[in-house]
């Protein structure tokens, strides 16, 4: 009896001591859980992409837990999306794939807010709808655990096994804490990314703007510009005013609107000349306000206006130029009559005068100057009236003629000289005679224009036949040249440009030579410019015969 009673005690000391290894196991291996859970915490931060967290959680959780397949998918516009996993070279069930909501296990536990065992899924009798997907890679069992932040899922995270009955109960505890502590790390790196994404957005949008766009402080510092590499810091004085770093106003903070934007509180706009270049900005000025609704800074935004505020200038000077047109027409039919009474009445009294006679020269003068000044206005009107465009055959030769006609003597008061040139026996062209007289016109006008106070001025006109290089065939010409001051290569390539003059405002419009550029084209023919610096210019229009 009492060695019975000895072996008893022999087996509950064995069977006790068995527990408490048993039990010392099982604690160690739940510190160990909760040593990697802190671990992968710690090894997650909020810059990381998807594919980062998944390597960081996977190798240390291989100690803890037996897996074949893991994943997260994350939900995004009411659709459950795999944003990684392992492996990663596997298709199915792999990045981007898409689990629907209808009779899914992963969806299952995001509904229920609680981990989903699944022990034997090639024998479960309720099938869901990625059961035979699992079977093409091979998993039997599975375990799914929401992520959730304050209660809320933001999607799953899913660990598969090549093994039925692969997961207990102690390993679907460790996994849900494990998901609750994945949630927040990825919740984390989620919201990061929107707010850089949505940052990256703004700088791109602020980049984009082609304008000067820039926000200061109550002291006028320059705190974001959006063209950084232009923006030269003055390191010495240490300030970042925006008068000097930018200067849209001269240096004069006066004219900037910021200073009454700051006082009013209010956007304020206003238009500033530049008092040095004579540069023309717009500049607006927008308020922004703290979280305490204190003003603390000033959006500003400078459109540069010269190039717009020019040409509605010389647009309203064309207005006045037609205007002028309408009014030398009526004026010129005005003069016509008592021109007509000045010539008829010389030319009587000339046939009543004897050639001998000392007043006969005089009254010859009378009527050549009539005559003159009747040509003269004929021609002015001819050119005031090109409303009618059609095409017909026309002398190159009587172009030059009637265009110098109206303008040789305005050119030679100048004191410059004019060396006519025509070809003999030039062929016709089909063209629009008044309109090919403009872009004649235009040349001489421009040589004018670039003799200006040269002691020894020159035009020169010649109209001639070349074969045409463009065009392998024959063509005239018309060339204008002047002994001026010439034009650099970058004025070239601008001429032809509406609107641009090297002019006075009150010389030129800016559209001479882009009107000729069209009449030309239209003509079938070109311009062409030949000037260097200080050697004169050539125009030529060339004209197919």
């Amino acid at each position: 009896m009492a060695l019975y009673r000895e072996s008893a005690a022999n087996t509950e000391k064995e069977l006790a001591g068995g527990e408490c290894q048993h039990i010392i196991v099982e604690l160690t291996r739940q510190n160990n859980r909760m040593a990697i859970i802190q671990q992968i915490a710690k090894s997650i931060n909020v810059e990381m992409t998807y594919e980062e967290i998944i390597d960081e959680v996977a190798a240390p959780l291989r100690g803890v837990l037996s897996y074949d397949l893991l994943s997260f998918c994350l939900l995004e516009k009411g659709q459950l999306i795999i944003r990684a996993s392992i492996p990663k070279e596997q298709e199915i069930l792999g990045e981007g794939w898409v689990l629907h909501s209808n009779n899914s296990a992963p969806w299952k536990a995001i509904n229920d807010k609680r981990c989903f065992l699944r022990q034997d899924i090639w024998h479960d009798s309720h099938k869901y709808q990625e059961d035979e997907h699992l079977r093409m890679v091979d998993i039997k069992s599975a375990i799914m655990a929401p992520l959730l932040v304050n209660n809320e899922a933001i999607g799953a995270v899913n660990f598969g096994s090549k093994m039925t009955y692969a997961y207990s109960e102690n390993d679907f505890i460790f996994v849900q804490q494990l998901a609750d502590q994945l949630a927040v790390c990825i919740n984390n790196a989620r919201l990061f990314g929107e707010v850089s994404k949505s940052k990256r957005e703004w700088e791109e949008t602020f980049k984009a703007v082609p304008d000067k766009l820039f926000l200061i402080n109550r002291s006028f510092n320059v705190l974001r510009y959006n063209k950084q590499e232009n923006l030269l810091v003055d390191n010495d004085a240490g300030e970042h005013k925006c008068c000097k770093l930018l200067d849209c106003c001269g240096g004069d903070r006066q004219l900037c609107p910021a200073v009454e934007a700051f006082k009013t509180g209010k956007s304020t706009t206003k238009e500033v000349t530049h008092p040095y270049t004579r540069s023309i900005f717009n500049i607006s000025a927008y308020p922004v306000y703290n979280e305490n609704n204190e003003l603390s800074a000033m959006v500003i935004y400078v459109h540069d206006v010269t190039v717009k505020r020019r040409m509605e200038a010389q647009l309203f000077q064309s207005a006045k130029l037609a205007a002028i047109g309408e009014m030398a027409a009526g004026v010129a039919h005005e003069l016509n009559s008592p021109l007509t009474a000045v010539i008829g009445n010389a030319g009587l009294i000339l046939r009543r005068t004897a050639s001998d006679d000392k007043h006969y020269k005089l009254l010859e003068d009378i009527k050549n100057c009539g005559q003159r000044s009747k040509r003269i206005i004929q021609n002015l009107l001819t050119f005031a009236r090109q409303d009618s465009y059609t095409f017909e055959p026309v002398s190159l030769n009587d172009v030059v003629e009637s265009s110098l006609y109206l303008i040789s003597y305005q050119i030679e008061k100048n004191k410059i000289t004019i060396d006519k040139k025509t070809g003999s026996n030039l062929p016709l062209i089909m063209g629009n005679r008044l309109q090919l007289e403009q872009v004649v016109i235009n040349f001489l006008l421009n040589a004018r224009d670039a003799l200006e106070g040269l002691s020894d001025a020159r035009i020169e006109i010649c109209t001639g036949v070349i074969e045409d290089q463009e065009t392998g065939g024959p063509a005239v010409v018309i060339n204008v040249s002047d002994n001026g001051k010439g034009m650099e290569q970058g004025l070239l390539n601008q001429i032809f440009n509406p609107f641009f003059t090297t002019k006075e405002k009150t010389r030129g419009t800016g559209l001479g030579l882009p009107v000729s550029l069209g009449i030309a084209q239209t003509h079938g023919g070109r311009i062409e410019v030949v000037s260097e610096p200080g050697a004169g210019s050539t125009f030529s229009l060339i004209l197919p015969v």
